[in-house]
């Protein structure tokens, strides 16, 4: 990864045409007055570096395809490397040490899955994600059901696939993790996994790219039965940040939705075109405001979109939208898909009493 970093940062200072159309898509671009050539070949501060969400909206503005997120994550890296910040003040953030908010959060909460722990010959795994499996024990367990008697999955892998890592610039860290995970992977004999999180899916294609193992989204595997219509509340959908370009989720989800019943209205912003959640890059704990700001943004769009649901497939989305008053009630989309209805909007006030009584 470091060095398909690497060669977007050179091909930015290279060919950026200094146009301006990622800033028309970027507040944070936006803010500033060079363009992100002028700033890859000037270098930029660690400030800076760390108030990008890393979502690419800009790279799929930009007519030349280039990656100006590339320059904010190789400066995080450098600041890493330099000592510019100490990473342990974020222990907090990072799923590979031991008392990380989510795990205290399970623990906190007596959610475990033990019983779920794929063994060797679990030739089929579902791979919930961090944030799926931490705030939503009862959806997993639920999915993990569902992927048991639908396609004989026999074990869930409960690893972080390494991405918070190598967001905040750690990439040995990442690549350490990455590792861990692959060879667990290959010692149990997994042939398929069966994600639900977009971050987790692109992220394991890299790293499982050479190793001969299907991955799959739980919206391709499981069938998805008709409700009755009459009672579907209209939908809109925010799409996550990593499927911004293949669309193998957006795709997937909208197709289920129909197949169940529900009516999708589209936001004026959808698929490719979306805003980052505000969570993308950790920025929400470098420089709130600029998060505050894309979460009240896109909930306006939701109201102004005449849906009675937002909905969205990345449970760290669904987390931001929940705990802000809105208009429009905030789901996950396989809460609707599944029946299960759960009601998000204090889980960030129990994490904050979490870490508090921790700390």
């Amino acid at each position: 990864m470091r060095d398909g970093i690497k060669s977007a940062l050179s091909q930015l200072e290279q060919e950026c045409l200094d146009c301006g159309a990622c800033a028309e898509v970027c507040d944070l671009l936006a803010e500033l007055t060079d363009s992100p050539g002028e700033l890859a070949r000037r270098g930029i501060d660690v400030y800076l570096a760390y108030s990008c969400f890393l979502c690419d909206r800009c790279a799929a503005a930009c007519p030349l395809e280039l990656r100006p997120s590339a320059l904010f994550a190789a400066r995080r890296m450098a600041a890493v490397e330099k000592g510019e910040i100490d990473p342990e003040e974020y222990n907090y953030l990072l799923p590979d040490r031991k008392e990380h908010v989510m795990q205290l959060y399970r623990s906190y909460c007596g959610i475990d899955y033990g019983d779920l722990e794929a063994e060797k010959g679990a030739e089929i795994c579902f791979f919930p994600g961090c944030t799926l499996m931490t705030y939503s024990p009862v959806l997993t367990r639920e999915v993990f059901k569902r992927l048991e008697d639908e396609c004989g999955c026999r074990g869930m892998l409960t690893d972080c696939c390494g991405k918070p890592l190598s967001q905040m610039g750690l990439e040995e860290r990442a690549a350490e993790s990455s590792r861990n995970l692959v060879d667990k992977v290959k010692c149990l004999g997994v042939k398929r996994i069966v994600v639900a999180c977009p971050g987790c899916y692109y992220y394991l294609y890299e790293i499982l790219g050479q190793e001969e193992i299907e991955i799959l989204t739980v919206y391709e595997v499981l069938d998805f039965t008709e409700i009755t219509a009459e009672n579907a509340p209209l939908c809109t959908v925010h799409d996550s940040c990593p499927d911004r370009f293949k669309g193998v989720f957006s795709k997937g989800v909208r197709a289920a939705l129909k197949k169940s019943g529900f009516s999708v209205v589209e936001m004026t912003a959808n698929r490719g075109d979306t805003p980052c959640c505000g969570s993308g890059g950790q920025v929400s704990h470098f420089r709130p405001e600029l998060a505050e700001k894309l979460i009240e943004v896109r909930l306006r769009e939701a109201e102004k979109s005449g849906a009675r649901v937002l909905l969205a497939y990345c449970l760290s989305c669904v987390l931001n939208f929940a705990t802000r008053p809105s208009g429009v009630k905030v789901r996950h989309v396989l809460n609707l898909l599944l029946g299960l209805d759960e009601d998000y909007s204090d889980v960030k006030t129990k994490v904050l009493k979490i870490l508090e009584n921790a700390g």
